[in-house]
């Protein structure tokens, strides 16, 4: 069979699976099985396939990592350490206009660098701030829209768990791909700051509460000192760990977790129970992770074997020679994806057939990988079935799904803006690494 007859046939099968509502890892593993049997016509050949897939996909250094630094993220967040840290950020930011929306973004940006998890990160800000935005005066639209973007810097900011599975499953070198997502997300934080600031001068915020008076100097320092000194100096020693060479991104996530275990026992508010559930938590994120790789693994050495994939990018590279066109189908093909897909089956199913189209034009696949980042955060709050509008969803069932459908287009409106200047200047991206290399 041809591989432009192949190709949408499998496509279409891929989908169909998932209409049908089985679990993606499921359907890629049934097509690609059924794929297998039709090919090579018998059982012998596919289950050997099958085993070694299964094998050399989760064999790799690389992907130790992923449950490493959500392993940080369950611990800092099950003894409350995250949650001290967003007051105390909030009581830093009692005069600053929009207060509330402003510490979900920075909130979002410390816990970011602290998780790893985008869907955690919105549910933790969710959890800790929507009351409060409630009970202050925000509306529903400004305080759920800041929680849906902020929550989704975990995907940009190191250390980005789906940064590190597609570096792994795209053959990224995973250090500076985390060091390159820096810029990025200060720059998406930015966007979102200017939100808020627009909001405030045209609605004007709601009054303040009577406990938002302004706090002595030396209680301030204490808080600081307190509740974001500690956590502030992992996150920056597993960063400057990563961009100084010093240990690998698998050793640093050790590093972190270990660390972030001293820490919350050092608190006094965490319990070998505690140690235990956040254990399960982490073991049972990095299985449905896993699950993913292994079937996207026969995915796309099925795509190789039939053709597929060489087949693809010949055409695409005769059919569009102006790279510009061809990355924004690519960003439209990402976002279009992303409102059925949660991102991690996204990045799976895409990766085979972007990065030889990718290299085929020349970019530099640091930058592709970051851009495809910011891409799939967009996917992430987009209508309908954005994975972040679910996740508050459940934390906050009072919010119809249509207030969050409307209260996630600015916030993806600006990130559309910061993917325009990525494209535009590739160095923003790219400088970081270099130094690293340098």
């Amino acid at each position: 069979m041809e591989w432009y007859i192949f190709l949408p046939i499998y496509i279409l099968a891929l989908i169909a699976v998932l209409l049908l509502r089985i679990p993606v890892a499921f359907g890629i593993f049934g097509v690609g099985i059924v794929s297998s049997l039709l090919i090579f016509g018998d059982i012998e050949t596919t289950s050997r396939l099958l085993s070694l897939s299964v094998i050399s996909s989760v064999n790799s250094f690389t992907f130790t990592a992923i449950p490493l630094f959500i392993l940080m993220g369950e611990v800092l967040f099950r003894s409350r350490i995250a949650q001290d840290a967003i007051v105390e950020i909030s009581k830093m930011l009692h005069r600053v206009p929009g207060r509330l929306p402003m510490v979900a973004i920075a909130g979002g940006s410390a816990f970011g660098l602290l998780s790893g998890s985008s869907l955690a990160n919105t549910a933790l800000l969710s959890r800790t701030l929507l009351p409060q935005m409630k009970q202050a005066g925000y509306s529903t639209h400004i305080s759920a829209g800041s929680i849906l973007a902020a929550g989704g810097l975990a995907m940009v900011f190191p250390p980005s768990a789906l940064a590190i599975l597609w570096g792994g499953v795209a053959n990224v070198s995973i250090g500076p791909l985390l060091i390159a997502g820096i810029v990025p997300g200060v720059m998406m934080a930015i966007g979102y700051v200017a939100l808020v600031l627009w909001h405030s001068r045209k609605k004007g915020d709601p009054p303040r509460l009577s406990e938002e008076s302004h706090r002595p100097l030396a209680e301030t320092f204490r808080g600081i000192v307190k509740n974001l000194l500690l956590p502030g100096l992992l996150a920056l020693s597993v960063l400057v760990i990563i961009f100084a060479g010093i240990a690998t991104p698998t050793e640093a996530a050790a590093f972190g977790a270990i660390a972030s275990i001293i820490i919350a026992f050092a608190a006094g508010r965490f319990s070998v129970h505690d140690l235990m559930s956040a254990g399960k938590s982490s073991v049972r994120i990095t299985g449905t992770i896993f699950i993913l790789v292994m079937a996207s693994t026969l995915y796309s050495q099925i795509m190789a074997y039939m053709g597929a994939t060489t087949g693809l990018v010949a055409w695409v590279s005769s059919s569009i020679a102006n790279s510009a066109v061809m990355l924004l189908l690519i960003v439209f093909l990402l976002v279009l994806l992303s409102c059925f897909i949660d991102q991690a089956s996204i990045m799976l199913i895409t990766a085979p057939l972007l990065m030889p189209i990718a290299l085929q034009f020349g970019w530099d696949p640091v930058w592709f990988s970051i851009i495809v980042l910011v891409t799939l955060q967009i996917g992430n709050i987009s209508p309908p079935f954005g994975m972040g509008l679910f996740v508050m969803k459940s934390t906050a069932s009072w919010i119809p799904m249509m207030t969050l459908y409307r209260a996630a287009i600015p916030w993806i409106i600006s990130d559309l803006v910061v993917i325009l200047i990525l494209c535009a200047f590739p160095v923003l991206v790219t400088f970081l690494p270099a130094l690293m290399a340098g």
